[in-house]
């Protein structure tokens, strides 16, 4: 299961989970029914930060973890991915979490650090 941080329009931060990475993505674009309500409102620009984890009820646990930090604390995160058992608690601190590079992810949307998302140029 993945989990992902995406920077949105206002320069927003959403935290979410998803077992099909790029499907889920396409949702949020609105390219596929069935992305977030936020990220209608406010919509995605970029993707900042990718995990992965075997485990259903880790990544859950992550999500939920993620989603109750301050922006700061997830900009502190986006910049040093390595700090992220710093944030997570105990019970889930000793869980694999593995990062993986969210550049191709963006590579593959045409998604570029600073610039509104056209879906008229995504794949």
């Amino acid at each position: 299961m993945y989990i992902y941080i995406l920077r949105c329009e206002y320069d927003s931060l959403y935290t979410g989970i998803a077992v099909d990475l790029e499907k889920r993505i396409r949702q949020h674009l609105g390219l596929i029914k069935g992305g977030a309500k936020y990220t209608r409102s406010h919509p995605l620009k970029y993707i900042e930060a990718v995990w992965f984890t075997d485990s259903d009820s880790d990544a859950r646990k992550m999500e939920y973890k993620l989603k109750h930090l301050s922006h700061n604390q997830k900009e502190e995160l986006i910049a040093s991915p390595s700090l992220l058992f710093k944030f997570l608690p105990y019970d889930i601190a000793d869980c694999k979490f593995e990062y993986i590079d969210s550049e191709t992810y963006n590579i593959e949307f045409n998604f570029m650090k600073g610039q509104v998302y056209d879906k008229r140029n995504c794949n």
